[in-house]
């Protein structure tokens, strides 16, 4: 067989095996995604001289949500054709090495999709790639989308950075944030040899104005808040106890299951999958909390059943929506006339270290408690405890 012109097909997505019945209760869409889609290719191999075939997923089956998994599979079959077309071999290292020093064909869109499909890869949360995708969109739109990755310096860099810190009144924490995506964006391009030097390594960082969010609740506040939440929303009144008690992040707490729970024991154990540091660490069970989790009822449901998964019976079988703790919450705050204090779900965590702080806690038992892995993040977490340090004291005399 001679060598093909083009040595590869384009890239088509595959969706599994054809749905021929939809049961009751389902749909066609919701069907045909729970099959095992992948993108297929053919790429000539210069050795055996035929076309081999290529059928990648990227752990996308994992997605169950129909539009979710055609967008992704969507964008992935479009980053194997944009890899194709620029030269990239599924077979030659070698020869994807040698291409990947030959910068001037990669584009900043092109980058950026391949930058999205290493998250997406790497399993990193739909949030946080949505918020990536946001500034480099506007970093991209700035230079435009066919000017080439080789083309950009640091003085680029400062530039976008300076206009949007002026036009577009960016805080010190935006420009912090954005360019701590664009250097994440030019190392992934540089460790996979895209581009020989980072522009963003030595950009200067902007100082950070204070944010006035996750604010700590007044006394009188919180008993507010427990007392409404008491009268009208049980479910959310435990989610937010939870907080006060365990210092468990909201987003844990949606995840956590019973089998996590060993009242025994009196220990939580927050999984390393869900955990935000990917660490499986012990969480003690205070007194006042094990009345709470005895009067659910915990053992009498099955281990697999999640402990908020319900806002009517609290524990249920299903995990509960992202925003719905954070809603209910809202309106709470709405009902007291207190939303514009800006406090928090993780106010009641930030409260919870106040309590702790004024109790006689050391600063390495708030940090346990708080599963920090240092006590220099403990001190940055807890610097608004200053507000409650008295400075009272007599000064010895000279």
């Amino acid at each position: 067989m001679a060598t093909p012109e083009i040595p590869y097909t384009i890239p088509k997505l595959v969706k599994g095996k054809r749905v021929t019945t939809v049961p009751k209760g389902s749909t066609w869409a919701k069907e045909e995604a729970k099959q095992n889609w992948y993108v297929e290719f053919f790429f000539h191999n210069a050795e055996t001289d035929k076309m081999e075939r290529f059928r990648p997923t990227k752990n996308l089956n994992r997605l169950k949500d129909p539009k979710e998994k055609l967008m992704q599979f969507t964008r992935l079959c479009e980053a194997y054709k944009i890899a194709l077309e620029g030269g990239w071999s599924p077979i030659d290292e070698k020869a994807n090495d040698r291409l990947k020093r030959q910068v001037s064909s990669l584009t900043l869109e092109a980058a950026k999709t391949l930058f999205e499909e290493y998250h997406i890869a790497k399993g990193t949360r739909k949030k946080s790639r949505q918020s990536y995708l946001s500034k480099l969109n506007q970093f991209i739109a700035y230079y435009g989308q066919d000017k080439k990755v080789s083309e950009i310096s640091d003085y680029e860099i400062t530039e976008f950075l300076n206009f949007m810190e002026k036009d577009a009144k960016w805080t010190g924490v935006t420009y912090n944030s954005s360019r701590i995506i664009l250097n994440n964006y030019f190392k992934y391009l540089k460790v996979n040899k895209y581009i020989s030097e980072n522009p963003v390594t030595d950009i200067e960082t902007r100082t950070k104005i204070a944010t006035e969010s996750h604010q700590i609740f007044s006394d009188k506040d919180f008993k507010t808040i427990m007392k409404w939440l008491n009268e009208h929303d049980h479910y959310c009144l435990f989610f937010v106890k939870m907080i006060y008690y365990t210092c468990i992040r909201p987003k844990e707490l949606r995840y956590l299951q019973l089998k996590h729970i060993n009242l025994e024991h009196n220990v939580i154990t927050v999984p390393a999958s869900i955990a935000k540091n990917k660490k499986s660490l012990p969480i003690s069970i205070d007194a006042s909390l094990c009345r709470e989790l005895k009067e659910l009822k915990v053992s009498s449901y099955p281990v697999t059943d999640y402990l908020l998964g319900s806002t009517d019976t609290i524990i249920g079988e299903k995990r509960i929506g992202e925003n719905t703790p954070y809603n209910r919450f809202q309106k709470c705050l709405k009902a007291t006339k207190l939303d514009k204090k800006n406090y928090t779900l993780y106010s009641f965590k930030h409260f919870s270290n106040v309590k702790k702080f004024k109790a006689g806690w050391t600063l390495a038992e708030i940090c346990s408690a708080n599963r920090h892995g240092s006590l220099v993040e403990t001190e940055t977490y807890l610097k608004d405890l200053l507000k409650f340090v008295k400075n009272d004291k007599a000064i010895p005399k000279i």
